[in-house]
């Protein structure tokens, strides 16, 4: 089921902050260090409901829930 956010202290706030996997092509350097970035190719994993989820408009931590499609 897919996640829903929401937020405790305002339910007009509809934007959050947390974190996916993205896979990305870089430069680098002779021993593999990070130069530059060229390009992100993929999302290897989305946000889910084990990560950190964070009111964008006021930072207090979302409530998540599993919502019917």
């Amino acid at each position: 089921m897919p996640i829903k956010a929401t937020c405790p202290r305002s339910p007009d706030h509809k934007r959050f902050i947390t974190t996916a996997h993205v896979m990305e092509e870089w430069v680098v350097d002779e021993r593999g260090n990070f130069i530059d970035l060229i390009s992100a190719l993929e999302t290897v994993h989305g946000p889910d409901d084990g990560n950190i989820w964070t009111c964008k408009e006021c930072g207090y931590p979302a409530k998540l829930e599993r919502v019917p499609r």
